[in-house]
């Protein structure tokens, strides 16, 4: 598969072991960027178009939330996946009204995370 074929990822967490981990995970099928808070992924997300982001929510600065936001905003096309440690009903349906296909709560497994972007 050439390198123009690959889905665009955008990966945003400011734990750099779980950035890591999700670009090991995800960087044989996809064009993984990083970006290490929601103030980098705006930034990016200005520069080009992504077709899958995935971000965490408790983030310092500019939280999970404003990328959602931002990101589906932005290009309605995206498709924005949330992870976070911190899930409830609220959290949860929070990011879908904002814009996210869906939620994962962490820790998740691989499958799950290869399904759900793979599903995006």
């Amino acid at each position: 598969m050439d390198k123009i074929d690959k889905k665009t990822v955008l990966v945003v967490d400011d734990e750099e072991i779980i950035r890591n981990f999700l670009f090991e995970v995800l960087c044989e099928e996809y064009e993984v960027s990083l970006a290490s808070d929601g103030d980098e992924a705006i930034e990016q997300l200005r520069q080009r178009s992504f077709d899958v982001v995935i971000t965490d929510l408790k983030m310092p600065r500019v939280s999970g939330e404003e990328v959602v936001k931002f990101a589906c905003e932005n290009d309605p096309s995206v498709r924005v996946i949330v992870i976070s440690g911190f899930s409830s009903l609220y959290t949860v349906s929070q990011s879908i009204n904002n814009g996210a296909c869906a939620f994962l709560s962490k820790p998740f497994t691989i499958d799950e995370l290869k399904q759900t972007v793979a599903g995006a």
